[in-house]
Order: structure tokens, then C-alpha cells, then sequence
């Protein structure tokens, strides 16, 4: 007989074993203690009370994370009445004991007193772990929530490239020469283009974009490679954007009245040059679409690594 357990919230005595559940759950994607410490417990959003522990005999048996925004990001909408679980996990020797059931519960019980009538997996911004949830490796969770109630809206997709193999097309270098005929150059970062780049993001790019220019751009100025943002100017104004960390490519962006100019594969392609010429090897990124992965990416070699499903479910 399976001892029973009991479920409350996030303390600090509980680190190790949720790291330890996390690291049984999703072998996919380990949840080292700097990405939970960075990705939930420095969310200025985390609340304790959202993170429903279960503990069988004085252990970590399982653990759900669910978030409510309380701080919304930078010249984003309002995100009223929706809640998201980035986290959900049960250590493999207390499965099938309804300790996941209980745990969604609990989540999904938390979301409603704060106010949410959606619940969102988990297509949260600063933090989220995976866009949603591997339909490969994941796929008896996935059914889990689906029988919840659960509904897909969505599937992204990660791809990665060899960046060895990386070289830009011979029509790319022609584009480029009549883009800067028409005064429009794809230019690595300099401080005299924060302003510029700031009023395109804030009118185009609301939200986490800010975020990624800015932590870049900071550590730019602490020492690291001008080439780690790329930006598209005409004139005065900048027109794209693009960006990578270390081996993590994007995210990018082009002014909707300016695409199909070719201005999106440049940017991507003196992206990915810098990544090589740094002596990176591979470049790779968790959440696109398949519109785009046909338009942009995998001309460059970019092939699909995993699919995800962010599901929606309405809970009050």
C-alpha cells in the first residue's frame, strides 16, 4: 500500500527535493538549481503559494508551478484573468497515486483565487522552461492534461542548424547591395542606436523582446561582442533586430511595412556568421512556427528538433 501525501506550498527546505523531482520528470530538459533559482524564485511574479509541493514520508514526491502576472512587461497589454503552469512533475516512484491529478488541482485552485479564468501551458514570458509540452517525449503527459480538460491552440517548433556549414547565398549578397542603394544597412550595435532601437521595439516588439535587447546590450558594454545584436537602420530609425546568446539564436524581428525584402535573412545570416566566427558550433532555438521555419529558417539548414503543444483550459 502507497503511503499517502500531502501538498502545500514552495518553502525553501523544499530546493533540493523539487530540483530532485524536476530532474526525474524532465530528463528532456533539466532544471539545473541557477535555472530554477533565476527562472522562479527571482520572478518577480513567483509566489510561493504557486508552488504546490507534494511530500510522501517527509520527501519531494511532486511539484507544479503556477504563476500569476503581477508585474506586466514593459509595454505589454494587460494579461487579465489568465494564469500559467510552467512546472508540473512526479518523481517516477510516485506515479499513478493521483499525486499529478491533485497537484494540477491545487494549481489550477490557486489560479482561480487570484483572479484567472484561463489556465496557460506554458507559454510564459520571462520564465518559461519549454514553450509547452514535448509531444514526443512528453506524450503520456500530454494526454494527461488533455483528459483535464486541456486543449492544444498551438504547436510549436525548435530547430537547430550546424553553424560549419553556415554561408550566406550568392542572392543575399545582391540583396544586400540594393538595400543599401535604397539606404537601408544591416550594422552590428552601437550605443548611438539604443533610442532608435527602443521606439521599434516598444512599437513592434512589446514585452520580453525589451528584456533580451537589454540584458545583451548590457553585457555588450561589459565587454562582450558588438556582433552578439545585429540591427537593420534606414535613416534615423531601426527597421530589424536580431540577437543571439551564446548558441541560443533569436529572437528577430523585421518592421511589418518593410518584410520580404530580404532584410530578415540578412539579419539572420550575419547572426549566425558571428556565432561561427566566435567558434560556435551549433545554433539553435525553442519556439517558432512552421510559416516561418519555411520562409526563413530552413533555407539556412535549420532542421526541426522537437514539437511542442501549448494547451489552454478555462477554469473559472
Amino acid at each position: 500500500m502507497r503511503p499517502g501525501y500531502a501538498i502545500g506550498s514552495y518553502r525553501g527546505e523544499h530546493l533540493t527535493g523539487v530540483l530532485d523531482v524536476l530532474r526525474d520528470a524532465l530528463p528532456c530538459d533539466p532544471v539545473s538549481r541557477s535555472v530554477f533559482v533565476r527562472k522562479a524564485l527571482l520572478d518577480p511574479n513567483f509566489d510561493p503559494d504557486g508552488g504546490r509541493v507534494a511530500v510522501v514520508e517527509g520527501n519531494v514526491a511532486g511539484f507544479a508551478l503556477a504563476l500569476v502576472r503581477r508585474f506586466a512587461l514593459e509595454d505589454a497589454p494587460p494579461e487579465v484573468g489568465v494564469g500559467w503552469i510552467t512546472l508540473l512533475g512526479v518523481r517516477t516512484d510516485h506515479r499513478h497515486a493521483g499525486i499529478g491529478s491533485a497537484l494540477l488541482d491545487d494549481a489550477e485552485r490557486f489560479l482561480v483565487s487570484r483572479g484567472c479564468r484561463t489556465a496557460a501551458i506554458s507559454p510564459y514570458a520571462p520564465g518559461y522552461f519549454t514553450p509547452g509540452v514535448d509531444e514526443q517525449a512528453c506524450a503520456q503527459g500530454l494526454a494527461f492534461l488533455q483528459k483535464r480538460g486541456y486543449e492544444v491552440v498551438s504547436r510549436p517548433i525548435a530547430m537547430e542548424c550546424d553553424l560549419a556549414a553556415i554561408r550566406m547565398p550568392s542572392w543575399l549578397s545582391g540583396r544586400e547591395a540594393a538595400l543599401a542603394a535604397q539606404g537601408t544597412h544591416v550594422v552590428p550595435y552601437t550605443p548611438e542606436l539604443i533610442p532608435a532601437l527602443f521606439a521599434f521595439l516598444g512599437e513592434h516588439f512589446r514585452g520580453d523582446w525589451q528584456r533580451f535587447a537589454r540584458t545583451a546590450i548590457d553585457r555588450i558594454e561589459q565587454g562582450e561582442a558588438p556582433t552578439r545584436v545585429w540591427l537593420a537602420t534606414c535613416g534615423d530609425s531601426v527597421i530589424g533586430f536580431s540577437h543571439h546568446e551564446v548558441e541560443r539564436f533569436g529572437p528577430i524581428g523585421v518592421h511589418p511595412h518593410e518584410r520580404g525584402r530580404g532584410i530578415g535573412h540578412l539579419l539572420m545570416y550575419r547572426t549566425l556568421e558571428s556565432m561561427r566566427l566566435q567558434g560556435l558550433h551549433c545554433a539553435w532555438f525553442l519556439w517558432s512556427d512552421e510559416r516561418t521555419a519555411d520562409r526563413l529558417y530552413r533555407a539556412a539548414g535549420f532542421r526541426i528538433t522537437r514539437r511542442f503543444a501549448i494547451l489552454r483550459k478555462e477554469i473559472g
